[in-house]
């Protein structure tokens, strides 16, 4: 999910529970979208760009379709520790027990891990389908699973893919059983 749809998911949970409390429900849209600086962060490590409009831009092209001659590189997954629920929800929601005022702000870090998380069982169900091999290649080293358009009727589908095979821009499809690259899309 990108820094937009936090925004606003978290901006319309705050004005449910938080109607006639302003801070309380700044502090909910604070949790919801605060926490992706974690982002922020590793796109500094990953490029060395330490603007923030570099780091949107890139998370902008990074969920759009590739299109041919687009070789911008792709970084993979930037989610930090700060995004793994079991590690962070625990001493948040004591924090929260202890001192009531940061209730919203844990409220809304558990919404934004819960909006993160929902395509989970997707993302699993693809991995185990790929045998925890690369769609391509059948590497097993460095596999995530990215959400790319299936040919020829573009819908969306969950992919396991390496990291070279998900730079080299390649496309696996469920018609046939080689991969198809970036010059069987469509041009604009």
């Amino acid at each position: 999910m990108n820094l937009r749809e936090h925004l606003l998911y978290s901006s319309v949970l705050a004005a449910s529970l938080y109607a006639r409390q302003p801070v309380a429900a700044a502090l909910l849209i604070a949790g919801g979208v605060l926490i992706d600086l974690d982002h922020l962060a590793l796109y500094v490590c990953r490029t060395g760009d330490w603007s923030i409009s570099g780091a949107l831009l890139y998370n902008r092209y990074r969920n759009q379709f590739i299109r041919p001659h687009d070789n911008r590189p792709r970084y993979g997954s930037l989610r930090s520790w700060l995004h793994q629920p079991l590690f962070v929800l625990p001493p948040l929601w004591r924090l929260a027990q202890r001192y009531p005022w940061f209730r919203p702000f844990a409220i809304g870090v558990a919404f934004h891990l819960l909006l993160d998380h929902l395509p989970l069982p997707l993302i699993w169900a693809a991995y185990w389908r790929a045998g925890g091999r690369c769609a391509r290649c059948g590497n097993r080293q460095q596999i995530e699973v990215y959400r790319r358009p299936r040919f020829p009727d573009q819908r969306m589908q969950w992919v396991a893919l390496c990291r070279q095979c998900a730079n080299k821009r390649m496309w696996y499809t469920d018609h046939d059983t080689h991969a198809t690259t970036t010059s069987a899309l469509p041009n604009d």
